[in-house]
């Protein structure tokens, strides 16, 4: 029995060079619009590392390549599993993400390495090991407001998984 059903809503790449990485994706795969959200922090009162208080920032960066959400995740401090994976493998194809219908329901079957929420703006999401796949595995579990926000960035003629 499978614990997620449905499409993958998101492609994400950890990168050291976010300005790089937009340009690439802008430049040879069509992406024409990024929403870049510099500096979130992350706080040990709403993220675990590998099951203990994390603190950690990031730089974030969204576009879609036609019905495809597209990540970039540039580590700017802390340790996560952003860096973890810099460290072991490069800048890369990172983690695929899911937004199951019944997010605790994952969770409570799932090894976690990486869990935690975006403050403020409605989602929380969860890192599982992929395993043989080698990447991660991310759930999410998003606001109406997130959700929202995300199909305002859908290019027209496209939909978002929940639309």
């Amino acid at each position: 029995m499978s614990i997620i059903e449905g499409p993958i809503f998101q492609v994400a790449w950890v990168i050291h060079d976010i300005d790089a990485a937009e340009k690439r994706f802008t430049d040879d795969f069509g992406v024409e619009k990024w929403l870049r959200i510099p500096g979130v922090r992350f706080g040990p009162e709403t993220c675990t590392y590998r099951g203990q208080p994390a603190d950690y920032t990031i730089d974030v960066a969204l576009g879609y390549a036609g019905g495809q959400q597209l990540e970039l995740i540039a580590p700017v401090s802390g340790t996560n599993v952003y860096t973890e994976f810099l460290d072991r493998a490069g800048p890369g194809l990172h983690h695929v993400a899911w937004i199951p219908a019944d997010y605790d329901a994952v969770l409570a079957g799932s090894d976690i390495v990486q869990q935690g929420e975006f403050e403020g703006v409605g989602m929380e999401f969860a890192y599982m090991e992929g395993g043989p796949i080698g990447s991660y595995v991310e759930v999410m579990r998003l606001s109406s407001d997130m959700r929202a926000m995300f199909d305002y960035l859908i290019p027209e003629g496209h939909r978002n998984p929940w639309q």
